[in-house]
């Protein structure tokens, strides 16, 4: 399949990309010179630099002259609360009614200093019906600086925003029995919601301290529930790839 290929070349493509350096020159006050690549600068405190030799040294910034740069600086990603707004899409394969839902949640988090994350999501999907999906996320970022690749998971319950779904219908259900009907006949059934849970894998790219991008690719697992009454029910599954970009304050 040509989606997925595609999505892990630029997951991949991205690491790389983050992790390509140039030479810098770093001026100290006390008049010594040194080249090699800023990896880290954490601003009014102190610069990392990894020299041609594999060392790395360690500068406070009070005793920095001045910085020539060439190299993208990885940006220290903050701990604490951040805000991710998402927007995407659904894929499915080309027999779905609905092959490209969209997709966009509202997520509130807390990042700790471990690398992992929590939070409470909410947002809007269109199917058949709209949706307003409640979620928790769960995350956990690989690296503490510059592009962080990071696994995710979100688990939550889908809320019908009102509308129905029209089945061309070949049974009835009487005393759980089912029996033929004479005539196929159209039934309508309204939405009750479902169950759904998302794993992922994506990158976040700091655009500076408290603005970063995201990118994720995972798997959508949902069942969501029609019923009449309480004669008739229809459980109908949307197992889709989900690929998102987002935008992340702190």
């Amino acid at each position: 399949m040509r989606i997925p290929t595609l999505i892990l070349t630029i997951f991949f493509s991205l690491t790389l990309f983050a992790q390509k350096r140039n030479h810098d020159v770093v001026y100290l006050k006390n008049g010594s010179i040194l080249r090699g690549t800023v990896v880290l600068i954490d601003p009014g405190k102190f610069i990392k630099l990894k020299t041609p030799d594999r060392n790395v040294w360690v500068f406070e910034q009070e005793k920095i002259d001045s910085i020539v740069q060439t190299s993208k600086v990885q940006i220290p990603q903050k701990n604490g609360y951040f805000n991710l707004t998402e927007m995407g899409v659904l894929a499915g394969n080309s027999a779905n009614y609905k092959k490209n839902p969209f997709t966009l949640m509202n997520i509130s988090s807390w990042k700790f200093e471990n690398g992992f994350s929590t939070g409470i999501g909410v947002g809007v999907e269109f199917f058949n019906e709209t949706y307003l999906p409640v979620v928790a996320d769960f995350r956990y970022f690989i690296r503490k600086a510059g592009a962080m690749p990071f696994v995710s998971l979100q688990g939550g319950y889908s809320i019908p925003l009102g509308g129905t779904y029209t089945l061309l219908n070949l049974y009835y259900l009487s005393s759980s029995i089912y029996r033929p009907t004479p005539q196929p006949t159209n039934i309508d059934v309204s939405a009750r919601g479902g169950w759904l849970v998302n794993p992922a894998i994506g990158i976040q790219t700091p655009l500076n301290e408290n603005l970063a991008l995201t990118f994720s690719a995972g798997y959508r697992m949902m069942r969501q529930r029609y019923g009449k009454n309480d004669t008739y029910k229809l459980d109908v599954d949307y197992n889709r790839l989900s690929l998102k970009v987002g935008l992340l304050f702190k």
